[in-house]
């Protein structure tokens, strides 16, 4: 069994090589569900950490159906998929992305955030989403400890 990450720093750099990332952000369920709070982020400029995204305004109701009630991971391997689920898309290409992993951060059966990954589109398939997977799981003591500082 591999060993749980002692920072999000540790987090990134693995994620680097597990999976290829060129923006890498996790973030928390806040605000008594409504939201998800930002935690961590490579791109502090566009997206900071606090930032928030509304679950019933900003968020597909697919991708919230699949990951965060249904705490399977998403992947959206091109550009078209990225467009059609995420209203940020125009930003998130301008990073030279067009590719995404989504997956749910679980402790004791409950989703508290999600981790996700991004590079330039076409770098993505289910070997990524199973190393990303693995980076999560390796990573749930962190999101724990943000998820109780942020509510």
């Amino acid at each position: 069994m591999s060993s749980q990450f002692e920072s999000f720093d540790h987090v990134y750099a693995h994620a680097r090589e597990a999976v290829g990332v060129t923006l890498f952000t996790a973030s928390v369920i806040a605000d008594n569900g409504a939201s998800m709070a930002r935690v961590y982020t490579t791109h502090p400029d566009v997206y900071p950490v606090g930032g928030k995204k509304t679950l019933a305004g900003d968020t597909n109701q697919v991708w919230l159906e699949q990951v965060l009630n249904g705490q399977q991971p998403f992947l959206g391997a091109d550009k078209e998929a990225v467009r059609a689920f995420f209203f940020d898309s125009a930003t998130i290409e301008s990073l030279g992305c067009g590719a995404i992993v989504n997956v749910p951060v679980v402790s004791n059966g409950r989703t508290i955030g999600s981790m996700n990954f991004l590079a330039p589109e076409g770098s993505y398939d289910q070997n990524t989403v199973d190393a990303a997977v693995d980076v999560a799981r390796r990573s749930v003591h962190l999101l724990e400890e943000a998820l109780t500082a942020v509510n």
